[in-house]
């Protein structure tokens, strides 16, 4: 869990994020602190749900904006070690 939020905190700070998914991670978390809400958190289950679906709904617009992942070199591989050298041949 603490990963999650680190990584939450990390995709709010990296400016190759689009700022449209941090506002949305924003207003979920204004929304659901803020005591006026589309459903009442007094109704039992269903105030609270909808506080959290929308939260839930901001957090993954927020992950699938995050940038790919460069795992390294992409491309052909090209092999520069060297060949070990070749005993000399008999008729030499």
């Amino acid at each position: 869990m603490l990963s999650r939020f680190k990584t939450i905190i990390a995709l709010m700070r990296n400016p190759k994020v689009s700022k449209f998914p941090k506002f949305l991670v924003v207003g979920a978390i204004l929304y659901v602190v803020w005591p006026w809400d589309a459903v009442p958190d007094i109704a039992p289950v269903v105030g609270w749900l909808d506080d959290i679906m929308f939260f839930i709904g901001a957090i993954s617009l927020l992950f699938n904006a995050a940038p790919p992942k460069n795992d390294g070199p992409s491309g052909q591989i090209i092999d520069v070690t060297p060949e070990p050298p070749r005993p000399p041949s008999p008729l030499e």
